[in-house]
């Protein structure tokens, strides 16, 4: 594990680290995970690095750095000859989210690890994953759950302000269960508040950064529109990698949808809670969100976060969401299945 942290330390050296801000390229986050981290199983596959490179896609730059390290390309992998390899997440899908939540589950269960290895020797990797997938989502529900929101909902109790929880784990709140693990906690948070929140976050020694032009920068001044968004970590929020803060229009007693404000719901309408008090963006604006993403289709977990949430939405929600995306995209798929 030695050589691990040294080839984080590498990479980051090399690539550059985001998080030292004012960089628009380098690693934003390196977690080490494959089925060759989990001790019991260190035989069957070597060790992975999940590694966040900005600005996307590996540079022909970070390339370069790679091969000066010793990686080499190994089809959508690098493999380093020191027994490890480099593999880049597709978010789209929650993959190292869920590749998180299975190596919790294999360090934790041996039963669980012997029935990986056993699919693993007999079928390969990608059938293993698939056999304990069911059960590491039900080791993450119960080791971690909802208490990344619970941390966050402690810090953010002295706010009076209409802040709620919002995307996946929004419809996970009102859904009552967590589905799936996540990567980050988006927050919406009124924009016209947002030093107190500020104030706040810093004085409880959280580290909040400012997305600027593809950079991170210190947040030290109220961010105006088009810029929304500040990410902020602490060493008590574990489970994910941050929380992600973005400010929207809630003047009016109403909610703004940041992309369109002309598409707003009634405060009290888009602002549920769940029994225990936790607050969450009703789910028809939820799933508006994660209707589209850059222009494009919904991504694999969204799409999976609508057909889960659905058939809990109310006639009157799901036409509202049907009118909305019609508006905004008339062609879009889910006006089929939100006919009534």
């Amino acid at each position: 594990m030695r050589e691990l942290k040294q080839a984080i330390q590498d990479l980051k050296d090399n690539l550059g680290d985001f998080l030292a801000r004012d960089r628009t390229d380098g690693v934003f986050f390196v977690q080490v995970g494959g089925p060759g981290s989990v001790a019991a199983l260190s035989d069957l596959d070597v060790p992975e690095l999940h590694v966040d490179v900005l600005p996307g896609e590996v540079t022909g730059e970070q390339a370069a750095a790679l091969a000066s390290l010793g990686y080499g390309p190994d089809g959508e992998k690098w493999s380093h000859p020191g027994g490890w390899r480099l593999v880049f997440p597709d978010h789209g899908t929650g993959w190292r989210a869920n590749q998180q939540a299975l190596v919790e589950l294999l360090n934790a269960d041996h039963d669980a690890a012997q029935e990986y290895r056993t699919v693993f020797q007999s079928r390969g990797r990608t059938a293993a994953d698939a056999a304990l997938a069911e059960a590491a989502l039900k080791h993450h529900a119960r080791c971690t759950g909802f208490n990344p929101a619970e941390v966050i909902a402690q810090t953010l109790a002295p706010v009076s302000a209409p802040w709620m929880f919002a995307a996946g784990l929004a419809l996970d709140l009102h859904l009552g269960h967590v589905t799936r693990p996540y990567d980050d906690v988006d927050i919406v948070f009124p924009r016209e508040r947002q030093m107190e929140l500020k104030e706040l976050l810093q004085a409880n020694g959280w580290r909040t950064d400012a997305a600027i032009n593809g950079t991170y920068q210190e947040w030290t001044a109220p961010l105006e529109p088009p810029r929304f968004q500040v990410h902020a970590r602490h060493p008590d929020l574990t489970g994910v990698i941050l929380a992600d803060f973005m400010f929207t229009d809630l003047s009016g007693d109403r909610w703004h949808y940041r992309r369109d404000p002309s598409i707003t719901l009634p405060l009290n309408e888009a602002r549920q809670h769940t029994e225990s008090g936790l607050p969450y963006l009703a789910p028809p604006a939820a799933l508006l969100f994660k209707s589209t993403t850059s222009g494009g289709p919904p991504r694999p977990r969204d799409e999976q976060d609508f057909q889960r949430t659905l058939p809990t939405l109310t006639r009157p929600e799901k036409a509202w969401l049907a009118r909305t995306l019609a508006r905004t995209n008339g062609n879009h798929p889910w006006l089929e299945a939100l006919k009534d």
